[in-house]
């Protein structure tokens, strides 16, 4: 009996001993088969990852044991981190051990709690200035409209995460295990936005063009690259200011003017008052901020805007697409570009279709002028000026000519009259010159050009809408006015013979009557 005893003793402990070991295992799982997903911050507008880093720190190793339905963590601090653990929690931590380590950053308080951030950002802060290295990072991650991206093979552990180049530091903290594999960023990328003063422009116009960014937060590098690169289309040109006053032959720079939107800024370094033109493409310019965002950091996240102005030229397509990047990062020779920010002026065509009233055959050698009001067109004042030949019309304030001419066709077109470069508005047509053997309208034709997004427009004929965008213009031929004369006379010359007979044939009756 006593040895039986023995036996199930010496059983009972090796399954004891059995279980034990099967949960040690099962606590500590296989090094490096976990995965972590970065989401990107859910705002407005979109976040994306192209062009950026994320790097990982893993503070400290962790394992996990289960004492029936609860999970037991034990984390073992990383040495490579230590230093940087210890300053972000403050002079205040005194301690040396792993095990009060991990209980300062557990008495930092509940999740997300602005003490646990401020570690984050601390311990952050302290590696970028003092060159620690991160565990592993993703290098600059590629693809359009990246929103994550997920690291495999990472040992479990308590891990720091940042992207590299945030408009602040903000970096997020998670445990890594085999139930958590997702983290969701709190950093947000330097970012730009361009608008225009005008959603639609006339040729000769100049259009106010703002760029709004924010201070970047440059704590712990050395060098921060901070430059914003604009591209105007075939369509416009940089001009000095809102005059219009053009850029000297052979310019370099082009005026822009930097401020801080909110009042009371106190503006620190040297603000910049011009932009570097490109040396093969003046419709290139480029605006160095770098030592400008690296100088106000005291002014860390304020918004600030960049202005500058361009004007219409007589290349103006209908839509207008002005983009400006923003090229940023700690190293000069790695540099993350944003996708462009785009603010679109359009410009607009009008399109005549000159026919003989009830066909389609199109009449050459009309001609018009265009106003801006009714009162001008009846009054025959202050016409829009154009330039060109053959149909083919721009606006241009710069030419004497206000008459545009129809010809017969226009090869490929449906319409045998086309003049460019008017904004959206109302405008009144006026026939100067009707072709030859044809009437002359006798009131102004009002057109109405719609802006309908983007790239769509309406144009309206005297209130009615035109599906195809053509204004038809109809002409009658003239009738001949009535003369004296002609067939007049002859008629005057019938009527007169057939009275004189008449008389006649009444006096032979008569006088046969009185011989009886």
């Amino acid at each position: 009996m006593k040895r039986m005893k023995k036996i199930m003793a010496l059983m009972l402990a090796a399954i004891m001993m059995m279980a034990m070991s099967v949960t040690a295992f099962a606590a500590e799982g296989a090094a490096g088969t976990h995965t972590l997903t970065v989401n990107v911050k859910s705002t407005t507008p979109a976040q994306d990852l192209k062009g950026q880093t994320i790097n990982l720190y893993k503070l400290f190793d962790v394992t996990e044991s289960k004492s029936g339905e609860t999970t037991n963590y034990a984390y073992t601090v990383n040495a490579a981190y230590k230093e940087a653990i210890k300053a972000a929690l403050g002079t205040s931590f005194t301690g040396t051990k792993d095990e009060e380590y991990a209980k300062a950053v557990l008495a930092l308080d509940a999740k997300d709690s602005v003490n646990v951030q401020n570690f984050a950002n601390a311990f952050t802060t302290y590696a970028l200035t003092n060159n620690v290295t991160a565990t592993t990072n993703s290098g600059k991650i590629t693809g359009e409209n990246t929103t994550s991206y997920t690291f495999n093979n990472l040992d479990a552990g308590y891990y720091l995460v940042y992207v590299t180049g945030g408009k602040e530091i903000q970096s997020s903290l998670v445990t890594v295990d085999a139930t958590t594999n997702t983290v969701n960023l709190k950093t947000e990328a330097p970012s730009i936005t361009k608008t225009a003063n005008k959603e639609t422009a006339e040729i000769g116009q100049v259009v106010k063009y703002t760029v709004t960014g924010v201070i970047p937060d440059t704590t712990g590098y050395a060098e921060y690259v901070y430059k914003i690169h604009d591209e105007l289309t075939k369509g416009l040109d940089f001009v000095n200011d809102a005059t219009g006053a053009a850029l000297e032959e052979g310019a370099t720079t082009v005026n822009v003017t930097v401020a801080f939107k909110d009042t009371g800024v106190t503006d620190a370094g040297t603000t910049p008052t011009t932009a570097t033109l490109d040396s093969k493409n003046n419709r290139k310019m480029s605006l160095d901020l770098s030592a400008w965002v690296r100088d106000n950091q005291a002014n860390k996240r304020k918004e600030f805007t960049v202005t500058y102005y361009a004007k219409v030229n007589t290349n103006a397509e209908v839509t207008n697409n002005n983009k400006a990047s923003l090229e940023y990062g700690n190293n000069p020779n790695d540099t993350t570009t944003t996708t462009p920010s785009e603010a679109k002026t359009n410009t607009y065509p009008l399109d005549i279709n000159k026919i003989k009233k009830g066909t389609e055959d199109k009449l050459a050698g009309a001609k018009f002028s265009l106003y801006t009001s009714e009162e001008n067109a009846k009054a025959g004042t202050n016409a829009i000026k154009v330039s060109g030949s053959n149909g083919n019309y721009v606006v241009d304030p710069t030419s004497n000519n206000t008459v545009f001419e129809s010809v017969k066709s226009i090869e490929g077109k449906g319409y045998n009259l086309h003049v460019n470069g008017l904004a959206a508005g109302d405008y009144w047509l006026v026939e100067t010159k009707a072709p030859d053997g044809f009437n002359k309208l006798t009131a102004p034709i009002k057109v109405t050009i719609t802006k309908d997004g983007d790239t769509n427009w309406t144009v309206k004929n005297n209130g009615t809408a035109v599906d195809d965008k053509i204004i038809d213009v109809e002409n009658s031929t003239g009738s001949l006015l009535p003369s004296t004369g002609g067939r007049g006379a002859i008629a005057f010359a019938v009527i007169a013979a057939i009275l004189v007979f008449g008389v006649a044939v009444s006096f032979i009756r008569d006088k046969k009557k009185e011989e009886k």
